[in-house]
């Protein structure tokens, strides 16, 4: 995944739907693994507009139909 890519959340305490990642930080503290952050499309209320994810919880959305 890279920066621009539209993607889905599936981890399923995480209540964000679609999201762009916006930025990509690899191996840094305190991140522990969550070196994506996403900007999501429309966070549900009381949820970040931005967040750090793990690519486990992330699946990139295809650019073809």
């Amino acid at each position: 995944m890279k920066v621009g890519d539209l993607v889905n959340n599936t981890h399923a305490l995480d209540r964000s739907g679609l999201g762009l990642i916006v930025e990509i930080r690899e191996h840094m503290q305190p991140y522990h693994g969550c070196d994506y952050r996403v900007r999501w499309v429309s966070p549900p209320p009381g949820c970040p507009e931005y967040s750090w994810n793990s690519p486990a919880w992330l699946e990139k959305i295809s650019e073809t139909v």
